[in-house]
């Protein structure tokens, strides 16, 4: 960096903006880093004026890093006075001066800060014309490998031009310059490239080409990348045969669509305005291999666009700057070398893989009176790798066939040459010979690697780093697996089939199934398919269309996928793997094994293909094989509980899917599932062709006893099965009949569980209490507000306090006992770098994944989630249920006698997703002594008209979990009518055997295609804002809901959404059920938008201003500074420094490979649980949400494994784990491994712990890139005594348990005492002469500290610009100290009373001063308190605030909005401060950094089309209104009276901007809906119309 005189004199320059820092990277090379270092001082040269660099060069060595190649970044400041024409011309020098470096060593400028580029947030830029577009990949940093490539054919003439361009302009409606552009859509983050095709000739050969009307046209094609699909962007400026090339990292291959013109012999010529989804476009147009050109296209990873000679400086600084701004990666430039490799010259594949066949085929009918058998097209192979891969094992030919399912980025390396490719082979083959199981660990991070990384280093040396790292603990690596397979996890692969690709994942880790443990215990024959769009969505027929998902899934289905000699076909799926388009493939075999296992897994009625699919599916849901045995003698039915009938005539069943279970069968399985001393009241559960719940009934125990006491041992086989069972089934729990076997499985089972409310539910609770009077929705609306204030409180809460943060560490995964690091062993966990991310990582969680969801949490005391049972007794009546809940809910295996509450009174039951008012219903919880032994389950009655259950949409008993809440607050005073939820009855299909397997895929194909339940329950929520719950179109629309729901079960699909007004039956217009226009928690950007003012919306809105200050923060923050606690440091540890180093490394590779694995971002998000964002991955972990052992679970799990294997491994050499530790002293966790902990460390076991903090926390410190801190901690029981004793021995004071709030008391002081002059002032203007309150005198002269906390808060308001209106400085004093005395409080918050009433002014000396500085914290801790105050809701929505009180004496009143701009800065400055960890003169008393000018994202409005004409004027005095920097408005082409928004300034100029913007539902009682529509439309323009 440039020294600080040097800055200074660059900074002097008189109109010259500030230093700014740009990287030159290199792969490490002694020489060649010299030689840079000598080039870049001559960037600045004379050529380039209005330049400087600067002198200084700091070097930063990035060492090998993700197993990639060790590398050199070059920081070196550079100023200019005019970026905007000096920034190319910089990056042009650059690239003139390294021209000699070429391949490998080629340097990169890489530059990140924004001040390069400009401000403005231009919409678009379009049609910017092109020379030739490319797909391939870059083989290093300066070679690209181009494999297809589309231009302008060289040389034509100005006819055959005018025909591409006449083409072009006729399909995309608009006049066009050039035949070949790209147009740049900033604000819809898309850019589209589009050129023609002259393939109309197939008509010209076929036809008389005279005949006009019989002629075939050209097309056009559209090649359409999102930018969230951008991985790097890399420009290339030094082209002699162009203006520049920018070469694109996809995540995934460029949407490729044709537009054509369809002939129409009496209209003529029409331009369809649907085009089809293509997988490929012709290299020339005459091309006929489409095979190379599917396969070329879609795997290259690199799309570059080679821009004309025509393009000027000005244009491509713009676009680069765009583009900066849109996607928020760095602008990359060097000197690429260009070359060109048809992919039909690759060498022979290894393994033969052939993926989904893309050819249309003939329909089902078709296929089967077609006596050709199928052939697919054969890949070339080598033959002799091939035998050789074959003689080794699957497992190692399925990696390698995965490794080159990646596409070019491993071709290219493996297969330009016979001799790359042989080499790697031999590498891995050797390596496999040697070790099996270490040789396939590295192949799986090997590809995972290639998914993470940008630049994929030479793969040969990846493996051997990847080797090393695991070699050094390889004795490990069988450990940690062998735990996995011990708990019934078991390793699946996996292909994700997109409309391009087959990606094969690496093995996944899941909890087994059925079918898996019986028919695949090898683990070879089993493939998880996953069928997405390119992006990772769902395939969905309104985006891919029906021709693309044809080909894709129903291809699939037919043909199957080739791997080796292997055939995988289609077997069937588990009710949530096809909710999530997923199912089994199976290896046929020679003698057709997947027939074999359909007929095996039972016997299925076939007359209802969708029920036969949904039954079979059991025998696949995720489930853990218990070794209790269920012997036929101890199991027995019993008649299902029936009455009354629903609308189709059918009777209801009141035990639908639930049975009863012995006591001591329970303890047998409990014990088996290994939950210590914890036996479930209720298990989920598969029994050969049964499946359901099963509750725990003493009375079957009881009976047995009473035999045995009375000698009753009939051995007539009837009488025994009365008096000694262990389950009673029910027939509703009998769904086909499956082989006899006594095995039992387990899916779930009940335990303590928090419950959230959810967007859908608030809304009912809103709309329901609204319709049942003012009394009730008021008391609901401030309820749930109330929640979410305390759900705030509890986050900043953890991040200030330190009993407060261990509270909230106890609730993640427990594997360190955080309270063992106590504060009075020295440990402050909410400075320690490890502990604070894990909380950072929870805050960022709950904010961005939960609350913006509104996913509100119900008091543990107040609601749970549980699954629901029977009433086996009989005494439960209808209205009734029985209601018992474990205290502690983290407490996940609760022993009998843990603390148990009995619920009385009236509760609140609904059940997920509920989406009708009568979806939610009240009912009576009472004590029965009978249902005592019932434990986290809500008892339901057996008596009523109705089952309770169905009520709650369309439920029932077979593991259906319901939300319990007993919070009075939130009570209906009656329940609304439940709506009927009878299921659709579908004809019996009549099919013959050898047609079931053709109907399986038909429907299959069918519900990938119907599959919107989450479209309806959308559409559902927005009408029902707009319109009301119990509107006419929310009713149509909840119906339709519940016939998707029950799709996959009846067939019967629902009826398309609506998109159009019509009539209703009494004559009222009705709305379209596909919204219009969306609100504004929707977040729909896209569309049209309007500020929903019911509960949903207000929630939504607080959530969202908390969030703007996390984005804000997190877009200015730089990583916490991590550094070694010298506490930590044992005398002598430097024996062990070693053995921590080797470890660390394997540590270090088990963690990184888990995150890769699963795409977590960093190590705070792994061991807190808290996944925020999984990164844009090929494969998208798919939870099984029927199951216990869900994706998170499985995480969990394995994070522990690896956790506790290399904790025991640290307790080897000093005998062994349970030897060295000793039971946890909480009773609740004695049982529990992971709790153990060594209470007397040894002098050698310290040094050793030491070792390994030191090691790790130095490592950190010195490197670049994720940070990884969590290696230590696997021994912190140790630690805790090293720093206890180093504590006592250096005479440290123990730490203090409120770190932030002392920083803030120690920064206000200094900030008073280095402004003593103007502190004096302003105290003295509020206590003195006729200006000041006699009351703020009093108060500090009593309270010391007090002076300066005011001093503050009136700096603080200063610089917020508050005192500009009607609130004065004396009000914000006023309130603090009616804050203080405890005068004013909130509903939610715990007031922090730190004043006494005081009606005297006290002496100097009296004994009646209180100094507020010896309270905990602090006059810090006041200050933040009181910020924290003034963020609540309490304080928003405060009626009154009177200053004549308490005996105050200033006459003023502020009144109700008079104070809104003070509580929304209170927001940002409290949630700054907390969030960053961080209070300073910065966040506290400067603007700059909340109040610097950021880019809001694009948003849509709606504007009369015929007023397009005034569109300028509205912008001008939108500007001016709204004091933002930049504002666009662009017309969306198709849909004209649609706009999209973009807009740059300081986000209190955009807020205004939103408000203005913003429009509120029309609720004229006089209009219709139609005319409210139509009203919304003009109501923006009126709006800014209206402005001054």
């Amino acid at each position: 960096m440039v020294p600080e005189y040097e800055r200074h004199q660059m900074t002097g320059i008189k109109g010259w903006a500030e230093p700014l820092q740009i990287k030159i990277i290199i792969l490490q090379n002694e020489q060649l880093i010299e030689e840079l270092k000598n080039i870049i001082p001559k960037i600045g040269s004379t050529e380039v004026k209005n330049l400087r660099v600067g002198r200084d060069i700091i070097e930063h060595r990035v060492d090998i890093y993700d197993y990639g190649s060790p590398w050199v970044e070059l920081h070196v400041d550079v100023m200019s006075s005019c970026w905007k024409r000096i920034f190319l011309k910089m990056v042009s020098m650059f690239q003139t001066l390294t021209s000699k470096f070429s391949g490998k060593h080629t340097p990169i400028l890489q530059t990140t800060e924004r001040g390069f580029f400009m401000d403005d947030c231009l919409s678009a830029e379009l049609q910017v014309d092109l020379h030739s577009i490319h797909h391939g990949n870059l083989l290093d940093l300066g070679t690209f490998c181009s494999h297809f490539t589309r231009e302008i054919p060289k040389g034509i003439n100005g006819t055959k031009l005018s025909e591409y361009i006449k083409v072009l302009s006729n399909l995309s409606s608009r006049n066009v310059r050039s035949a070949m552009y790209v147009d740049f859509e900033h604000d819809r983050n898309i850019f589209t490239v589009r050129f023609a095709v002259l393939d109309g000739y197939k008509a010209r050969e076929m036809n008389n080409t005279s005949n006009e009307k019989q002629k075939l046209v050209d097309s056009m094609f559209a090649l359409k990348v999102n930018y969230t699909s951008l991985r790097r962007i890399l420009v290339d400026t030094n082209q002699e045969s162009c203006a520049a090339r920018i070469y694109f990292h996809l995540n995934y291959p460029p949407e490729i669509r044709r537009f054509r013109q369809k002939m129409n012999v009496t209209q003529g010529p029409k331009v369809e305005l649907i085009s089809d989804r293509f997988r490929y476009y012709p290299e020339a147009d005459y091309q006929k291999d489409i095979g190379l050109a599917i396969t070329a296209i879609n795997d290259s990873p690199i799309f570059c666009l080679q821009f004309t000679e025509m393009m000027d400086d000005n244009l491509l600084y713009r676009l680069l700057s765009r583009l900066h701004a849109r996607v928020n990666l760095p602008i990359e430039f060097a000197n690429v070398q260009f070359s060109y490799f048809p992919v039909d010259n690759y060498v022979p594949l290894p393994v033969r893989m052939i993926g989904c066949d893309y050819r249309k085929c003939a329909t089902e009918e078709g296929i089967s009176q077609n006596d050709q058998p199928y052939q697919p097209v054969e890949p070339k192979v080598d033959k002799a790798w091939s035998k050789k891969l074959k003689s080794l094992s699957f497992a190692l030919e399925y990696l390698i066939a995965a490794l080159l399912s990646r596409g070019a980025v491993v071709k290219d390396q493996l297969l330009q040459t016979v001799e790359s490719r042989n080499d790697f082979l031999t590498l891995v083959v050797k390596s496999y010979e040697q070790d099996e199981a270490m040789t396939l660990e590295v192949l799986e991070r090997l590809i995972n690697m290639i998914d993470e990384m940008k630049n994929i280093p030479p793969l040969i040396s990846a493996f051997e780093r990847i080797q090393n790292s695991i070699f050094v603990k390889k004795e490990l690596l069988a450990e940690i697996h062998g735990r996995s397979a011990d708990e019934g996890f078991q390793r699946v692969r996996k292909a994700v089939i997109t409309p391009t690709r087959m990606l094969l994942v690496i093995p996944e880790l899941l909890m087994g199934n059925r079918v898996l443990r019986e028919f695949d215990e090898s683990g070879d024959d089993a493939l998880r398919i996953q069928f997405r769009d390119d992006d990772g969505a769902h395939l969905r027929r309104s985006r891919a269309g029906l021709y693309i998902i044809e080909t894709t899934v129903h291809n699939s289905l037919l043909r199957g996928v080739y791997i080796s000699d292997r055939h995988f076909v289609y077997l069937a799926s588990s009710n949530s793997q096809m909710r999530d388009n997923g199912c089994y493939f199976f290896n046929d075999g020679d003698d057709g094994k997947v027939k074999m296992i359909r007929d095996k897994l039972g016997k299925f009625d076939h007359t209802n293909i969708p029920k036969l699919m949904s039954r079979m599916g059991q025998c696949f849901t995720q489930s853990k094989e218990t070794d209790v045995t269920l012997k036929r003698r101890k199991y027995n039915k019993t008649h299902d509980v029936i009455g009354g009938k629903d609308s189709c005539g059918e009777p209801f069943i009141f035990s639908d899917g639930v049975g009863k279970l012995s006591e001591d069968f329970a303890e047998q399985i409990a014990n088996d599932l290994g939950l210590a001393k914890c036996v479930p009241s209720c298990f989920q559960f598969r029994y050969r062709g049964l499946k359901g719940v099963l509750s725990v009934d003493p009375a079957l125990r009881q009976r047995r006893l009473w035999a045995e006491r009375n000698g009753l041992e009939d051995k007539h086989a009837k009488t025994a099965k009365v008096n000694d069972l262990d389950i009673i089934f029910r027939p509703s729990q009998d769904k086909f009949h499956a082989p006899r076997k006594e095995i039992i499985e387990i899916v779930k089972y009940s335990s303590p569980t928090s419950v959230y409310l959810n967007r859908p539910l608030i809304n009912i609770l809103d709309q329901v209490s609204d319709m049942q009077g003012f009394d009730v929705h008021s008391r609901i609306v401030n309820r749930i507000h109330g929640l979410l204030d305390r759900q705030l409180l509890k986050l900043s809460d953890a991040l200030m306090s330190e009993d407060r943060c261990r509270e909230r560490l106890a609730e993640f995964p427990r594997r360190i006992n955080v309270q063992y690091l106590s504060v009075a062993r020295g440990f402050t966990l909410t400075q320690e770098p490890f502990f604070h991310g894990l909380l950072i990582a929870s805050v960022r969680f709950t904010l961005q994944k939960q609350l913006s969801k509104e996913h509100i949490q119900i008091p543990a005391n107040l609601g749970r989630t549980m699954f629901g049972i029977l009433d086996e007794t009989g005494l439960l009546q209808y209205g009734q249920v029985f209601v018992q809940f474990t205290n502690d809910v983290f407490l996940k295996t609760p022993p009998k006698a843990a603390a148990k509450t009995i619920v009385k009174g009236f509760v609140l039951i609904t059940k997920n997703p509920s989406i009708v008012a009568g979806d939610v219903r009240i009912f009576e919880a009472v004590d029965l002594p009978e249902l005592r032994h019932l434990v986290d389950v809500v008892v339901f009655p057996q008596h009523g008209p109705r089952p309770h259950t169905d009520e709650m949409a369309g439920s029932d008993l077979d593991g259906d979990e319901y939300s319990v809440i007993w919070d009075d607050q939130m009570l209906f005073s009656h329940n609304e009518e439940p709506m009927d939820f009878s299921k659709l009855i579908r004809p019996p299909d009549i099919l013959k055997e050898d047609e079931v397997v053709r109907e399986m895929r038909r429907f299959y194909v069918e519900y990938v295609m119907q599959d919107s339940i989450g479209i309806i329950a959308n559409a559902f929520l927005v009408n029902s804002d707009t319109f009301g719950i119990a509107s006419d179109v929310c009713m149509s629309i909840a119906e339709k809901h519940s016939q998707s729901v029950d799709f996959p079960k009846t067939g019967q699909p629902p009826k398309p959404l609506v998109k159009e007004w019509s009539n209703g039956p009494d004559g009222k217009m009705i709305p379209p059920e596909r919204p219009e226009r969306w609100p504004d928690f929707m977040c729909k950007t896209h569309e049209p938008s309007y500020v929903s003012t019911r509960l949903v919306g207000q929630l939504f809105r607080r959530i969202r201003l908390i969030d703007d200050v996390l984005t804000i923060t997190r877009a200015h923050e730089t990583q916490s500074k991590v550094t070694v606690d010298p506490l930590l440091e044992y005398s002598g540890w430097e024996s062990y420094e070693n053995d921590a180093t080797l470890n660390l490394i394997a540590y270090s590779a088990h963690i990184r490979a888990l995150m890769d694995n699963y795409g977590i971002e960093d190590e705070c998000q792994l061991y807190s649980g808290c996944f925020c964002k999984v990164r844009n991955r090929i494969s998208d972990r798919d939870g099984d949400d029927m199951s216990q052992f869900n994706t998170s679970f499985i995480i969990e799990r394995k994070l522990t494994n690896i956790f506790m294997c290399f904790r025991c491994n640290f307790f080897a050499e000093f005998g062994d784990f349970m030897s060295c530790t000793q039971q946890d002293d909480d009773l609740r966790n004695k049982d529990v491994i992971e709790r153990r902990y060594c209470k007397y460390p040894t002098v050698e076991m310290k040094k050793k712990a030491s070792a390994y903090y030191i090691v790790c926390y130095r490592k950190v410190m010195k490197e670049k890139g994720e940070r990884l801190l969590s290696f230590p901690w696997i021994v912190w029981d140790i630690l805790a005594d090293i720093k206890k004793e180093n504590a006592v021995l250096t005479s440290q004071n123990i730490s203090t348990i409120d770190p932030l709030c002392e920083l803030a008391s120690n920064v206000i002081t200094c900030f008073c005492d280095d402004n003593k002059e103007d502190f004096d002032q302003t105290i003295g203007c509020l206590t003195d002469g006729a200006s000041g309150l006699h009351a703020i005198k009093r108060y500090c002269r009593k309270y010391k500290g007090l002076d300066k906390l005011l001093y503050v808060l009136c700096k603080w308001g200063e610089q917020q610009r508050l005192f500009e209106g009607r609130l004065k400085r004396e009000h914000l004093c006023l309130l603090l100290i009616q804050y203080g005395l405890g005068y004013i409080s909130s509903d939610n918050m715990r007031d922090y009373v730190f004043l006494e009433q005081t009606d005297e002014i006290p002496s100097e000396n009296s004994n009646e001063c209180r100094d507020l500085n010896s309270l905990i914290g602090g006059i810090g801790k006041c200050f933040l308190q009181f910020l924290q105050y003034l963020s609540s809701r309490s304080f928003e929505k405060a009626k009154i605030f009177n200053f004549m009180k308490p005996n105050l004496g200033y006459h003023s009143i502020l009144m109700r909005g008079q104070w809104l701009d003070l509580h929304k800065a209170a927001i940002i400055t409290f949630y700054q401060i907390v969030l960053t960890n961080r209070f300073n003169e910065m966040s506290i008393f400067k603007r700059e950094q909340l109040h610097s000018c950021i880019e809001a994202e694009p948003f849509t409005i709606e504007l009369p089309e015929d007023l397009c004409s005034f569109d300028e004027n509205l912008r001008e005095k939108m500007m001016e209104y709204s004091n933002v920097r930049y504002l666009y408005l662009r017309r969306i082409p198709d849909r004209k009276n649609r706009v999209v928004v973009s807009a740059f300034g300081t986000l209190e100029s955009l807020y205004r901007l939103r408000d203005i913007l913003s429009v509120k539902p029309i609720s004229t009682v006089q209009a219709d809906s139609k005319k409210r529509s139509d009203m919304m439309l003009r109501l923006v323009y009126e709006r800014i119309q209206e402005l001054p």
